[in-house]
């Protein structure tokens, strides 16, 4: 076959090549097979979308997103941007409110004293910035998705009392209020004190948001992709929020304040507080089930309860049940169901609501008690072991000698001290001691809380021993027990780092005879 080149037809007005592949002699018709340098517009469209498809992911998502980032990170962002978006339109509306309240508008308000006023209340939020983060400090690392909340909910009455300024001074003040600041001084100081209570919470908690999904050593990364998120956010904000703004001026201009009467609002401010209110809504509804959305690897008093729950009843089952000490049979059952009760931390989902009030109420246990406040409560009513475990001194106080046999029969070898008081369990941590220490502490008091709460007939002393052979099952490994710290931290958790709610308090004593 021969073949031989041939010209390049311009008719359809494009680059092309064309070839004629030889025919063979005597044949009618040759092949003509034509190479088209254009690009269809389909192709130009759909090149061009995943061109801007790359750009957007490079621009708002980690790099290797989705390998890169724990699991759950998109559905949290979308609603944190939701509710970022919520609040940016509610502070629209909120901030003309402020204005008319301080005198925007009015020939008789003047500059000075509106700086004035602005300057205190700054001040003010500020000396309230400092002692809440004096309190509430200790606990950010601990309830980070609680934390978190709050600090939207603190945003959520600070914008409220913004939008309520002008109704709220037209009201007439009880008498009592006379003693106080200026009224609107007073309100907008608290308003400005839960913005900053917000600001404190929200910027406590971002880093430990941010280790959570930087699964792959990539938290600058991480943090700068949330920035760029915000960024957008807050430009989506402001051109619907200039939209909003204008809209509600137009109505502002046709309400007719003349006609108002005992009318407190006017129509335009009832419309401002209907969109305001379903804002908030939405923004309450969207920061909840992105907080749910955090599966955080860190464990702390709440998620380790829920956690344990099944562990601990199963531990209280064995304690008081009416066998022997020796019988190891049961004790391996018990060990081996243990074993097999723990979940990863997408299976787990601790409440709310019920962490933030076990926050602000210790309840009947106490971990990391200081040395001095045991000293207290043991001086009348802790038993000295005795046959029974229940015999006390005749002085109703503890000698040198009850203090050192209680501290070294049954906790000489371990970095923590338990004290029953009644149904307190007081939980002492010895210098030295580290997280598998607080780990264990913290599940032998649950176990012995749990059977005190079951009730039963056995003495504190035989509940104290129980719960405490069958705890250190549960962290050494052989023929009975497991290694439940390596059990945990196989199943996800991130065990570098506990926040089961101990003080930082440590105690160390020498034995000295009386």
């Amino acid at each position: 076959m021969s073949s031989s080149s041939s010209s390049s037809n311009s008719s359809a007005g494009k680059e092309s090549d064309s070839f004629v592949l030889g025919a063979s002699a005597g044949a009618d018709k040759t092949l003509l097979w034509r190479r088209c340098n254009a690009v269809t517009v389909d192709a130009k469209a759909r090149s061009l979308l995943n061109r801007l498809r790359q750009v957007g992911r490079d621009l708002f998502l980690p790099v290797g997103y989705p390998d890169s980032v724990a699991e759950g990170y998109l559905e949290y962002q979308f609603y944190d941007s939701l509710q970022g978006l919520c609040t940016y339109l509610r502070g629209v509306v909120s901030t003309s409110a402020v204005l008319v309240a301080a005198g925007v508008g009015d020939a008789e308000a003047t500059a000075m004293s509106a700086a004035m006023t602005w300057a205190i209340r700054d001040g003010f939020g500020m000396i309230g910035g400092l002692f809440f983060s004096y309190k509430a400090s200790p606990h950010f690392d601990a309830h980070v998705k609680e934390f978190r909340l709050l600090a939207d909910v603190f945003n959520d009455i600070g914008l409220t009392l913004d939008l309520a300024l002008p109704i709220l001074l037209t009201l007439t003040a009880p008498s009592w209020i006379s003693v106080l600041p200026s009224p609107y001084l007073l309100l907008t100081s608290l308003s400005t004190l839960c913005k900053v209570f917000c600001g404190i919470c929200a910027g406590a908690t971002k880093g430990n948001i941010t280790d959570h999904f930087a699964i792959s050593g990539n938290r600058a990364d991480v943090n700068a992709k949330e920035n760029t998120q915000e960024t957008l956010v807050s430009l989506m904000g402001m051109i619907m929020g200039v939209g909003l703004a204008k809209w509600l001026h137009c109505l502002e201009k046709k309400d007719d304040t003349s006609a108002l009467g005992d009318k407190l609002m006017t129509d335009t401010q009832y419309i401002s507080w209907t969109i305001f209110m379903i804002l908030t809504v939405i923004h309450i509804w969207a920061n909840y089930v992105g907080i749910q959305r955090l599966q955080l690897r860190t464990l702390n008093g709440a998620r380790a309860k829920v956690l344990l729950q099944q562990l601990i009843e199963n531990c209280s089952d064995w304690v008081m049940r009416d066998i022997t000490d020796d019988d190891d049979a049961a004790r391996r059952r018990t060990i081996e169901r243990c074993e097999k009760m723990i979940k990863n931390p997408r299976q787990i989902n601790e409440s709310l609501w019920s962490s933030l009030l076990e926050m602000l109420w210790k309840g009947d246990i106490h971990l990391g008690i200081r040395l001095r406040d045991v000293a207290k409560i043991t001086a009348n009513r802790s038993p000295i072991y005795g046959g029974d475990g229940v015999k006390r001194l005749g002085n109703n106080k503890w000698s040198s000698s009850a203090w050192q046999l209680y501290l070294n029969d049954e906790f000489g070898h371990e970095n923590f001290v338990i004290f029953i008081d009644e149904k307190t369990i007081l939980v002492l941590m010895k210098v030295g001691a580290g997280d598998v220490d607080e780990l264990k502490a913290f599940i032998h008091a649950h176990i012995l809380h749990r059977c005190i709460e079951r009730g039963t007939d056995a003495s504190h002393r035989i509940l104290l021993r129980r719960s405490h052979k069958i705890t250190e099952c549960l962290f050494e490994k052989g023929k009975i027990g497991i290694d439940l710290h390596s059990i945990l931290s196989h199943a996800g958790w991130d065990m570098s780092r506990l926040y089961l709610g101990f003080s930082p308090w440590r105690c160390e004593w020498t034995n000295k005879d009386d």
